[in-house]
Parts: structure tokens; C-alpha cells; sequence
């Protein structure tokens, strides 16, 4: 009897919970952390490759492909509690990060002199935009958007869902390789043309994961799991090694190479096997990959209020990167502690 339960406990953790996933995910988020306070110039890494991993632009894009894969079965079954929690994840950090950064903003800048004084006008701005007080809000926002987007065009037209949603990935790539995005947005301020014109450099990267969901590619290819990882990888070497594709302007996140690139990696990794049945094993990797959305979320605040005190971090190593991600997530640790019996946990999970 014991036997059976501790199996059925070892399949509901292989279920819910995929190792490789979960360390991907840990990655990306130190990676987003790098992109912002790491600076290789002065760097004891000197091989290129590794210098690449550790800068790649991947991070957000993956994300990205992510989240919509998770949340297909979700916004496809248009369950009205389980959407509402949807919401609730991505609505209350957006909302009530940027009032307690702005608290404790303007209590360091009059107690400690740090220089991150912040406004009620800097709060509108945040709440318009989702870049300023806690820029990387942006991705939040784009979040949300693109979820009301494809969740709207699922409750109007589910049927053609899949052509829709090609169709548009399609008028993306059009205003990016046109121009028209880049244009239209670059004449704005920072707080405009990064948060808003990013939307259609995205939205392919939602609608793919959307998409690879839907059809349950996934399925396919792990039918074929070791040929298509070996196919996946030659087309990222190929993609790597000669310019196939015109690069484009735009705000970071454009073109088509970064799409494919993303979304082969993002591949591969839902292909490797992942059935680990050390239950130990799978909680230690659970409690390494914890908190990775209060990294993302608190990894800027942490840089401006302790840069000046570790050097380290002052002086962009990616040793200093470690620590400010160590220091974000035991503060989502204890902040999920203090509160994961209410909905203020979706600031730290």
C-alpha cells in the first residue's frame, strides 16, 4: 500500500512538474539579470561561446513561447475561474509592485541618499506604460495584452483560431520587416516606444507557443525525439554560423532569426527526457528554480539600493549577478512564506 502511494506521488511530481523546464526556466532568468548588470569588457570569462551563452537575448522570447504553451489548455477551455486566476498572476504584480518600490525608493533616498526618488507622477507613468518604476514591467504588460488578444479571438472564432492567429503572426513580420513598427514607435520616449513597440516583436513568440499546443507538436516529435533534436540543433548551428536571414531595426526582440532560435531551443528542451524518479532530487531542483518571476520582477530595485555597498555588482561581474539573483529570490522565499495564503503571492512566485 505504501509502494502504490509513493507512486502515485512520483507521477503526479512527473506530471506537474518537468525538471528540465523548471532549470530552462532558472537560466533565462539569470540571463535577464545579466542583460541588464553584466558587462563583459571586464569580464575573467574570455571564451566567446561562453559569453554568448551568458548574454543571449533568448531570455524574454522563451518566456514568451512559454507561458502561452502553459496557459493553451487554459484559455482554450475558456474555464472562467481558472482564467480569472490568470488575471490575478499577471494583474496583481503589475499593479502592486510599483507602489512598494516607490515606497521604498523615497525611504533609502531620504534615509541612505541612494538616488531612486520616485513620484506619484513616475507611478502614472508605470501604470500607462509598464516602464519606469520597475521597467521590466513591460513584459507584463504585453503579457496581458497578448493574453486578452488570443483569449478574445478564442471566445469569437475558436474554430479558425489557428489560421487567425498564423495570419497575424504573418502582419508582424510584415510591420517589422517594413519599417512600420520601427518607425512608428521610435520617435517616442523611452516609456512609449519600448513597452509598445515591442507588442508586435512578440506577439509571434505568443502565438507560436500558442500554436505548438494546439496542434500538440510536441507529441509528434517526441515520437522522432532523438532525430528531431539532431535536426533542431543543425538548423541553430546553421542559423548561428551564416546571416540566411536580413536583420531588421526595432527594439530587441525583432526578426525572424530571434524567433526561430528561441523557439528551437525552447523545443529541444521540451524534448529532453525529464522522468527523474528521486523524489529528493526533484524537490531540491523545485527549491533551486523557485521565485524566478520575484527575480525578474525585483532584480533592478536590488541593483540600485546595494550596487554602491558590494563591488561586484558595482562593477557589473557576473559574479555580482549571482549574488543580486540569490538576494531576489530568498526575498521571494520569505515573501512567499509571509503570504502564500493570499493572492499577494503572485508577487514572488
Amino acid at each position: 500500500m505504501i509502494g502504490e502511494n509513493k507512486n502515485k506521488y512520483l507521477i503526479i511530481e512527473k506530471t506537474k512538474f518537468n525538471i528540465i523546464l523548471a532549470l530552462l526556466r532558472m537560466y533565462l532568468s539569470l540571463l535577464v539579470v545579466n542583460a541588464h548588470y553584466y558587462k563583459t569588457k571586464n569580464s575573467i570569462i574570455k571564451n566567446k561561446y561562453i559569453l554568448k551563452l551568458l548574454k543571449s537575448r533568448i531570455s524574454v522570447p522563451i518566456f514568451f513561447i512559454m507561458s502561452f504553451f502553459f496557459c493553451y489548455k487554459l484559455i482554450s477551455s475558456k474555464d472562467k475561474i481558472k482564467i480569472k486566476k490568470r488575471f490575478e498572476r499577471l494583474l496583481i504584480p503589475y499593479f502592486i509592485w510599483p507602489i512598494i518600490i516607490l515606497l521604498l525608493n523615497n525611504l533609502f533616498y531620504f534615509t541612505l541618499n541612494i538616488k531612486v526618488k520616485t513620484t506619484l507622477k513616475d507611478l502614472l507613468i508605470q501604470y500607462q506604460t509598464g516602464h519606469n518604476i520597475v521597467a521590466v514591467l513591460w513584459f507584463q504588460l504585453n503579457l496581458i495584452i497578448s493574453t486578452v488578444l488570443i483569449l478574445s479571438i478564442e471566445i469569437i472564432n475558436s474554430k479558425n483560431i489557428s489560421f487567425i492567429l498564423i495570419n497575424l503572426q504573418i502582419l508582424a513580420y510584415f510591420t517589422q520587416y517594413s519599417n512600420f513598427n520601427y518607425k512608428l514607435f521610435s520617435r517616442y520616449n523611452k516609456y512609449i516606444k519600448y513597452p509598445y513597440g515591442r507588442f508586435m516583436e512578440i506577439l509571434p513568440f505568443c502565438i507560436s507557443g500558442y500554436i505548438i499546443a494546439h496542434f500538440n507538436i510536441i507529441i509528434y516529435l517526441k515520437k522522432f525525439k532523438l532525430k528531431a533534436i539532431y535536426i533542431l540543433t543543425l538548423i541553430m548551428i546553421f542559423l548561428s554560423k551564416f546571416i540566411i536571414i536580413k536583420n531588421v531595426k526595432g527594439f530587441r526582440y525583432q526578426g525572424l532569426k530571434l524567433h526561430i532560435e528561441s523557439l528551437i531551443i525552447f523545443l529541444i528542451f521540451l524534448l529532453i527526457p525529464s522522468e527523474i524518479t528521486n523524489i529528493n532530487i526533484i524537490k531540491f531542483i523545485k527549491i533551486l528554480t523557485n521565485h524566478t518571476t520575484g527575480v525578474y520582477y525585483l532584480h533592478i530595485p536590488i541593483y540600485q539600493y546595494i550596487s554602491n555597498y558590494i563591488k561586484l555588482i558595482k562593477n557589473k561581474d557576473i559574479f555580482g549577478c549571482l549574488i543580486i539573483y540569490i538576494i531576489c529570490y530568498f526575498i521571494s522565499f520569505i515573501g512567499l512564506k509571509m503570504f502564500g495564503k493570499t493572492k499577494l503571492m503572485n508577487l514572488f512566485v
